[in-house]
């Protein structure tokens, strides 16, 4: 007799698990299981559902577990992982790439983030968030849905009112849109180009079940990567303790050391070589490596403070404790006012 598994999927406008369930289910590694898919309305009732016993796992975007953590203990469920991000990339809906705006272009992105991402590629651009059109003359109340939002910000560059706007792949998808898409990536085709870390929990997609889910099962639904990514962004937002989340680009993978062999040969970076080596110098190829990668950015978008570690995945949990205390210190020093070598120097802001 198979082993039956109910798991219930519970969408967001900027990740739609049902379609990843869809497929997870029809995998390889879940074939010998009894398994169905039903789709679950928000979170409460996701608990509710495992609660009754009629789910018995359930799937949502990390961003619908994030702050409600006391609420899954409190149902007597538990995080048992994730599954690893396919799209976490936004993308720009416009006619042209960010390098090829008009001067003084006008951008619409309701994230802080991507805002000041922007401002960094090409500070001549006129970047805001939606409610701020009705200040250059935008006419119209913003739609409060998501997606009718993503409509309504398509009707405008479509009559010319605006120049572009960012928004996930999902909502871009689901909204109908037709305008030319083109995706901010974290690694920029030429060096020193523009880059765009994603926000934290960027379609990551988590599994929640009633405690005592068997091992094996367990371990069908999880990803050995996701699981990775999601320990680690947990972690380091838990030490942050919300303090600049905001405005955090953070991007957590696996790396196998063949391409970063290759990416250090391409780039000529010594330093990403030498963290594909042991102590000796010999390379370990059979080792995969974490990646981590973060960054914060002033206002304006003139400033970065960034931090990237290579780290053997063996180590990695260790490594992240020191990253995040790493971190934090760079962010008290960026942030502390500038002490003024005499006292008749005028006050110098911040680095951040």
């Amino acid at each position: 007799m198979k082993d039956r598994i109910v798991l219930g999927a519970l969408d967001s406008p900027d990740c739609q698990v049902y379609e990843q369930a869809e497929k997870l289910l029809q995998s390889s590694e879940l074939s010998e299981l009894d398994s169905s898919l039903v789709r679950v309305h928000d979170l409460a009732s996701g608990l509710e559902q495992l609660a009754s016993g009629e789910v018995d796992v359930v799937a949502m975007p990390a961003t619908e577990m994030s702050g409600n953590e006391g609420d899954i203990a409190a149902s007597g469920c538990q995080v048992i992982g994730a599954m690893t991000p396919r799209r976490p990339n936004l993308i720009l809906v416009s006619p042209d790439r960010i390098a090829y705006q008009p001067r003084g272009a006008i951008i619409v992105s309701e994230s802080e983030l991507v805002r000041r991402q922007l401002l960094r590629a090409r500070p001549d651009l006129q970047v805001m968030p939606p409610d701020s059109l009705a200040a250059h003359g935008i006419v119209g109340s913003v739609p409060d849905d998501s997606l009718e939002r993503s409509r309504w910000l398509g009707s405008l560059l479509g009559d010319g009112s605006i120049d572009g706007f960012v928004t996930s792949r999902a909502e871009y998808e689901n909204s109908d849109q037709t305008e030319r898409r083109h995706t901010l990536m974290p690694f920029p085709k030429e060096r020193g180009g523009a880059h765009f870390l994603p926000p934290p929990y960027s379609n990551l997609v988590v599994f929640i079940s009633r405690a005592g889910l068997p091992i094996s099962i367990t371990e069908k639904v999880t990803e050995t990567e996701g699981n990775t990514v999601l320990w680690v962004q947990s972690r380091i937002l838990n030490e942050m303790g919300g303090l600049g989340s905001g405005v955090l680009g953070l991007q957590v993978r696996h790396r196998q050391v063949g391409s970063l062999l290759r990416q250090a040969e391409e780039e000529k970076d010594l330093v990403l070589l030498q963290a594909c080596s042991d102590p000796d110098g010999e390379i370990i190829e059979d080792e995969v490596r974490v990646e981590v990668r973060m960054e914060t950015l002033s206002e304006d978008g003139r400033r970065t403070l960034a931090l990237d570690r290579m780290i053997a995945y063996a180590d990695y949990q260790h490594a992240i404790i020191t990253l995040s205390r790493d971190w934090g210190a760079l962010l008290s020093e960026a942030t502390r006012p500038v002490p003024k070598d005499h006292p008749s120097d005028e006050d110098a802001p911040s680095f951040l």
